[in-house]
């Protein structure tokens, strides 16, 4: 398991160079005056950040807890069915819009993590779409209405 977890700390790590490298070629800007390639820097910084704790071993693993098999396909049933919601996800955003496919998106990543009561994940998808909508709103982004003009 720590040489899968210094590989991935290894390419994680490179991954962020490069993002924090084109983020620079985009222009960072200031506090006051953000320029387009300031969020990818700070992203870059953070997955730096995360990927040099991976790297040196710093593990969230509690006592007791078995090292599971990193292999195989059962492990990868999860992934599999993230990527292809996040597939479905932008197929389906300008048809049925940013509430229902985003609230259809958030339950999915809610019922593969964390397998809790449906009424719970249902709630927080919810919350979650709201929020988000609203946020977006506030920053005055258009979000896709769909063909259910869901939105205002």
């Amino acid at each position: 398991m720590k040489k899968l977890n210094r590989i991935s700390g290894l390419f994680l790590i490179g991954f962020s160079i490069l993002i924090c490298l084109g983020s620079i070629k985009l222009g960072i800007g200031t506090l006051g005056n953000m320029g387009p390639g300031f969020i990818p820097f700070l992203v870059s910084a953070i997955l730096f950040i995360l990927s040099l704790l991976i790297l040196v071993g710093i593990e969230g693993r509690y006592e007791g807890e078995e090292e599971r098999s990193s292999l195989g396909w059962k492990n990868l049933l999860k992934p599999g069915s993230l990527i292809i919601a996040l597939f479905g996800y932008t197929l389906l955003l300008e048809t049925l819009g940013y509430m229902i496919t985003t609230f259809f998106l958030m339950s999915h990543m809610l019922f593969i993590s964390e397998p809790k009561k449906w009424s719970i994940n249902i709630f927080v998808a919810a919350i979650v779409v709201i929020l988000s909508f609203a946020g977006f709103r506030w920053l005055q982004v258009q979000l896709p209405i769909g063909v259910f003009h869901i939105g205002w």
